[in-house]
């Protein structure tokens, strides 16, 4: 099926880049538009991993890290989270937190949220241009927490406080962080 270079192309980069790079440019040759996914990057602190004690195999390791990174909905997690523990057994904290940390990343990548780092006790986003986050909820939010450090600066980032260092604890932290500042359903 394929010829002798495509499959020299093949061995060098592996199948799977393989694919979504021929998809790409099958794309582009169509004048499609390749989907613009705003990347959310998260400094959290905490170890999230596939121990090898898990998973020993790191070409399996490398395969679930990408299917991790590529995961765009809260169901591909789950159903990557069902498919490792049917395979594996039942999963290590570090890749418990591994996978919570994906799924803040598809919400924050929905509200709009570029960045979150963690220094310690406090959270710091950063927002993109056009963050889906309520103005509203946000200065209520910081109006709440401003005894206990919150604040809003005017460069545009959020500055919350944590009350917790436990990694489990901040995920959970973060997670209803972000359920605050998400905008309120449109009632119809």
């Amino acid at each position: 099926m394929l010829g002798g270079e495509q499959s020299g192309h093949i061995e060098a980069v592996g199948f799977e880049l393989y694919t979504s790079m021929l998809e790409s440019a099958v794309k582009e040759l169509k004048g499609e538009g390749a989907e613009e996914r705003p990347a959310t990057q998260l400094n959290l602190g905490i170890g999230l991993r596939v121990d090898e004690s898990y998973v020993p195999e790191e070409n399996q390791r490398l395969r679930l890290y990408k299917k991790i990174a590529g995961a765009e909905s809260e169901k591909a997690i789950a159903d990557l989270r069902a498919e490792m523990e049917d395979r594996y057994g039942p999963l290590p904290d570090s890749t418990v937190f591994l996978l919570e940390a994906a799924s803040l990343r598809i919400e924050c990548e929905r509200l709009g949220i570029a960045q979150i780092d963690r220094r310690r006790t406090e959270l710091q986003l950063r927002f993109t241009e056009h963050a889906q986050v309520d103005p509203q909820h946000l200065m209520r939010l910081v109006a709440r927490n401003a005894k206990r450090g919150a604040q809003f600066t005017p460069q545009g980032m959020l500055k919350y406080p944590l009350s917790s260092t436990r990694p489990d604890e901040v995920l959970l932290e973060i997670r209803e962080l972000l359920s605050n500042l998400a905008p309120a359903p449109v009632n119809i």
